[in-house]
């Protein structure tokens, strides 16, 4: 597809994503948190240091969405305690249970605050980078990556090459492989990880792709989820 052709597909993906009010609202709260930020980090941080900021952020985005995926929302021990039970419930388990309501396919907004906050304290205690354009330009990836992460749930035919291609690799994480496919917006750190699938033929469904491990013996000695499947 040419690329003025494809902008303007992912243009009218984005605005399907849009016309679902919980959608349009998260995405309005992350962008325009995220441009106040980063023009504030302009004015008071200096341009090339919020510019130099923006581009590594972006190059780490990939990486970011793996670790917290594979390693985080996929931790089942947060299922061990009531307290992170909950929270990982919210944050990850509903959604593989129930991949496509509406209702668990965004983010909690209390997990976004944790994940942004967490960055920003690491780059400021490993690099000394100071944490307003960090939060100003992750609130805009995170932004954008809920809108890539909710139409990969879209019902009906994706417009861009880009949404569909996005959708047909997370629904291989979904419905068939768990253990595979963690990016969403790309596929790079899956890729580097040797965690990248595209042909379902190739894999066999695991047991767990709707559950996460949160079954059996497990659940019994740790009931503090409502199992929605088994």
């Amino acid at each position: 597809m040419p690329i003025i052709a494809e902008v303007k597909a992912i243009f009218k993906d984005t605005g399907a994503v849009l016309r679902f009010p919980n959608a349009r609202n998260a995405f309005l709260i992350y962008w325009l948190l995220g441009a106040a930020a980063l023009i504030y980090s302009v004015l008071f941080v200096g341009f090339v240091e919020t510019a130099l900021v923006a581009v590594i952020s972006i190059l780490l985005l990939p990486l970011v969405e793996f670790v917290v995926h594979r390693f985080v929302l996929h931790w089942l021990d947060l299922a061990r305690n009531p307290i992170t039970a909950k929270f990982w419930n919210r944050v990850h388990y509903a959604h593989h249970s129930q991949p496509s309501d509406p209702s668990v396919i965004l983010a909690h907004p209390g997990s976004t605050v944790l994940l942004i906050g967490s960055i920003c304290l690491l780059s400021w205690l490993i690099a000394g980078v100071t944490p307003l354009p960090i939060a100003g330009v992750y609130l805009l990836l995170f932004g954008f990556y809920e809108v890539v992460h909710f139409a990969c749930h879209l019902p009906g035919e994706l417009r861009s090459s880009y949404f569909a291609r996005r959708r047909r690799i997370h629904a291989l994480h979904h419905y068939m492989d768990d253990n595979k496919n963690f990016g969403i917006t790309s596929s790079f750190a899956d890729r580097l990880f040797g965690t990248h699938a595209t042909d379902k033929s190739k894999l066999t469904r695991s047991p767990t792709v709707r559950n996460l491990g949160y079954t059996g013996d497990f659940a019994e000695r740790y009931p503090y989820i409502e199992r929605r499947v088994e």
